[in-house]
């Protein structure tokens, strides 16, 4: 066998023009704009700075209520900040903000607006419609662009009858929808009977994770696990389960196959 020395080797990596450190891969976001309204005549606003913006850059914020045209509410344009407290807001119609950055004096385009129905409740929250199945509790969640919208979704872990680790027994299956922000629900993944069920199991993953703009979601499956576009992954009929009721791993999956699957964000395949 032939050594090659290792000056040879860099001379040749350079030569071929390979970076040195890999580039940061970053999320293709909007400017998120979230409202809250937190008193009478009060709403507060909270908004991103995107790490490819300029650190000279500023903001303006506009409210447009009913069909009226849209006002500008700050005096000075916002430096420093991504945050504002509309302290005369009229909410008895309904109404919707955005703002815009300023860069170099001149407004960039309009983000994607707020908007409030007439007399919006006041809460500390947003406040997102599930669409849960039958008998089915909301449990853990994660989020990620699963459409490529710039705006975060969320998947959400629901379960119907789970257990701990350390507890025996059977489960029901466990189930993950896409949610938009307004409630749509975007596509159901159930793992089926053979991925147990249960606060401590079936951890997944949210990212975008070929670098397209769209997150993918990644988790264990089992045989019978239906991704979103009705897919059966395995055997659909095997039942990997100890149901024997007096053995002391009742309701555990200790047999059978197990993979580790990503999933399409925008559909759930």
């Amino acid at each position: 066998m032939k050594l090659i020395p290792f000056a040879s080797i860099v001379a040749l990596l350079l030569s071929l023009g390979l970076p040195a450190h890999a580039q940061r891969q970053m999320e293709f976001l909007g400017r998120g704009l979230v409202a809250l309204r937190t008193g009478e005549g009060k709403v507060f606003f909270s908004w991103r700075l995107l790490g490819t913006e300029p650190e000279e850059i500023a903001f303006n914020i506009y409210r447009q209520s009913g069909g009226g045209p849209a006002v500008k509410l700050n005096r000075d344009v916002i430096r420093n900040a991504t945050c504002f407290m509309d302290d005369a807001a009229k909410l008895e119609q309904p109404a919707s903000y955005f703002v815009r950055a300023v860069v170099g004096g001149k407004e960039l385009e309009a983000s994607a607006p707020f908007k409030f129905g007439a007399n919006a409740p006041m809460k500390p929250y947003l406040s997102i419609p599930l669409k849960l199945p039958p008998g089915y509790s909301a449990n853990d969640g994660s989020v990620g662009d699963l459409d490529g919208d710039g705006e975060y979704e969320i998947v959400l872990k629901c379960e119907r009858s789970p257990r701990d680790t350390a507890s025996t027994g059977l489960t029901g299956e466990t189930i993950l929808q896409g949610l938009k922000l307004d409630g749509t629900l975007l596509w159901t993944i159930n793992l089926g009977k053979n991925i147990r069920e249960g606060a401590h199991y079936t951890q997944f993953m949210v990212y975008d994770l070929d670098g397209d703009g769209l997150a993918e979601i990644a988790c264990k499956t089992a045989d019978g696990t239906m991704d979103g576009k009705g897919k059966v992954i395995g055997d659909a009929g095997a039942d990997w389960r100890d149901t024997n009721r007096f053995s002391r791993t009742f309701g555990r999956v200790l047999r059978g196959p197990e993979f580790f699957t990503v999933f399409d964000g925008r559909t759930g395949a």
